[in-house]
């Protein structure tokens, strides 16, 4: 019987398992990186949108109350997106009234999701990994990035309702 073939077999193996056990565990490091920067980057979001001392919800509440135009800046998350969801398909978290959110956009062309259109998964990655504030007089659609600079909503009152650019 050949030894050397038999103890080659064996060593391969061994590098096989050693190379799917190192991919398993460099996987796991960037899914828990990932989640971690998701993490901060949603608790930024909520900041902005709804915890005080100033925010987007207050910057609105003050606009409807005086009527005067308010430019709100939005520093953070950079690399996410302010969405005004006012017509069609709006997230869970909306309760079906006009909502604006910041939550990550999606691909354009996923091929995981492929039966499900953009608009449908943007609703569902919004209402399932960002934040919303529900803004039931809010008159218009939006979608803004919010990049390394600094990107400002201007808030106005307009026809009853609430304006957002």
């Amino acid at each position: 019987m050949n030894k050397r073939g038999f103890l080659l077999a064996e060593e391969t193996l061994k590098i096989i398992l050693a190379v799917i056990a190192i991919f398993f565990l460099i996987y796991f490091l960037f899914a828990l990186y990932f989640s971690s920067v998701h993490a901060a980057k949603l608790k930024q979001a909520e900041e902005v949108l709804k915890i005080p001392p100033e925010t987007i919800g207050m910057a609105i509440d003050r606009v409807r109350t005086t009527g005067i135009s308010e430019p709100k800046p939005v520093p953070a998350p950079t690399g996410w997106y302010v969405f005004g969801f006012v017509s069609g398909i709006k997230p869970n978290s909306c309760a079906g009234k006009n909502c604006l959110c910041i939550c990550e956009n999606v691909w354009k062309l996923n091929p995981v999701k492929f039966w499900k259109g953009e608009d449908e998964r943007q609703v569902q990655e919004c209402g399932d990994k960002g934040t919303c504030l529900i803004v039931e007089d809010l008159k218009n659609s939006l979608e803004k990035e919010i990049g390394t600079n600094t990107i400002s909503l201007d808030i106005k009152k307009s026809d009853g309702g609430i304006e957002i650019r």
